[in-house]
């Protein structure tokens, strides 16, 4: 339910924000999607947009080395660095940080995920109230938030998620043990996808 209208076009979001039965809050993990589909910094460009294509999914978070998530990445994000003119203009991104250079004059081992990613990411955790991370969701005008838990990264809740909630769609039991699955060693060989 939308009350007043702020930069995002809205200021105000009221979730009835009650879990099954009505007896306790909803959180996060009650429609965040786990295990986490990630990919790390130094994934190829391709191989993040086979990931999106393959998975059925708008976007990521984006990992380190040692698993911490350090930014999101999504297909506006590798559109509008992919892209022509037209692309950019049909996608008007606005971006505190446009994209530089041509993606075609960038030397290969540079079109990496690091390079397009929102950095830093806003992150919630499991146990936030989905309430909190709709807002979160509007405030920053972002699709997606990755779900962190004592530093580790166990899943995504989208705003497709936050309405699925408000619809009382069911969502699939998720066990938050199971490991994030990632993608993009930055190991193939150099023609692999020129």
């Amino acid at each position: 339910m939308r009350t007043g209208e702020g930069r995002t076009g809205v200021d105000e979001l009221r979730i009835e924000n009650t879990g099954p039965g009505g007896s306790m809050p909803r959180l996060v993990r009650d429609v965040m999607s786990a295990p986490a589909i990630a990919c790390r910094e130094e994934a190829y460009f391709e191989e993040v947009a086979e990931l999106l294509e393959e998975r059925d999914i708008s976007g990521m978070p984006v990992v380190d080395e040692e698993g911490r998530v350090v930014g999101v990445i999504s297909e506006r994000d590798l559109a509008h660095a992919l892209g022509g003119p037209m692309v950019r203009l049909a996608l008007r991104r606005h971006s505190a940080v446009p994209l530089t250079e041509n993606v075609g004059d960038m030397p290969r081992s540079t079109r990496r995920a690091k390079a397009l990613m929102t950095s830093p990411a806003k992150t919630v955790e499991s146990v936030t109230p989905l309430d909190q991370a709709a807002h979160l969701m509007l405030q920053h005008d972002i699709n997606r938030l990755p779900v962190v838990d004592e530093g580790r990264l166990v899943g995504v809740v989208t705003r497709g998620d936050v309405v699925a909630s408000v619809a009382h769609m069911e969502h699939a039991v998720i066990d938050l043990t199971d490991p994030a699955v990632l993608v993009g060693t930055g190991d193939l060989h150099p023609g692999a996808l020129s």
